[in-house]
């Protein structure tokens, strides 16, 4: 159905732009706060913030809600019709449940940047981290839950580190349109990235943890929050930096990604069976 496919892959592939934007912005942002040049490590609705004030950002920023609810959409149709025939093993089912997840989190995302264009407050992933740590917190056993979250995002950035050592992620590359020129570029730049978002995430971990023994949800905080813990560590102007190009080449990759990332026509009559 060539008409499913051309839609599919344009939903992919402007999905992958816009997020790449994103990122390579917040990476931007975060490397001129790590080197002095003024500002906060952004979170990616901060990043959003700053589009609007640019010449065109409006324009722009309509662009990039279109993106984002399309990587919203992508990531959902991966969840239920595995259109990058992943296979039917129970892993790949996990992750098919982080897809979707994923497309809910993008899709708020895709809403903060439609509150922004309209000149309205959105709600940045740090705040709504803190609310809901510390509404945990107020549960019976609420400091362990938020010390098993830690350890789940823990976790999760290790596997950064692991996809970034194995280049895990390849299979997503359309290997028959690349030449191994541009497969080996587009692999080192995705294990760049990752290996950025696995300082990310292990630096969440630890806010969650300091959450959990202190009682105070304040200590735990999404990207920009970790960002900034960064820049406090030891040397951590240095870290804050190298994180900062870290997610600058993540976000070239995802533009890299839109363009040589293969899509397959899900089979849709036979996904229920």
């Amino acid at each position: 159905m060539p008409n499913k496919l051309s839609i599919l892959t344009a939903v992919a592939r402007t999905g992958y732009v816009a997020k790449g934007f994103v990122y390579f912005l917040v990476g931007l942002l975060s490397l001129q706060a790590a080197i002095g040049l003024g500002g906060d490590a952004p979170s990616a609705t901060q990043a959003l913030e700053q589009i609007i004030y640019r010449p065109f950002g409006s324009v722009l920023l309509i662009g990039i809600i279109i993106g984002l609810v399309a990587y919203s959409a992508w990531r959902i149709l991966q969840a239920i019709f595995d259109p990058e025939d992943r296979g039917k093993d129970v892993d790949v089912w996990f992750f098919r449940l982080i897809d979707f997840l994923t497309g809910c989190i993008y899709l708020s995302m895709s809403y903060a940047a439609w509150q922004i264009l309209q000149g309205l407050h959105a709600t940045s992933s740090d705040e709504n981290t803190e609310v809901w740590v510390g509404r945990i917190l107020e549960l019976p056993f609420g400091k362990w839950l938020v010390i098993f979250c830690a350890i789940v995002i823990l976790i999760a950035g290790l596997y950064q580190f692991y996809a970034a050592s194995i280049a895990s992620f390849d299979y997503s590359f359309d290997a028959d349109r690349m030449t191994d020129f541009e497969k080996n570029w587009l692999r080192w730049l995705g294990r760049i990235g990752f290996f950025a978002w696995g300082i990310v995430y292990c630096m969440v971990a630890i806010m969650f943890y300091r959450a959990a023994i202190t009682f105070d949800a304040e200590q735990a905080g999404g990207l920009s929050e970790a960002l900034h813990s960064l820049r406090e560590q030891p040397f951590g102007i240095w870290i804050l930096a190298i994180t900062a190009v870290g997610l600058i080449i993540y976000g070239v990759y995802l533009l890299v990604l839109s363009y040589y990332h293969k899509v397959y026509e899900p089979n849709f009559s036979n996904e229920s069976t």
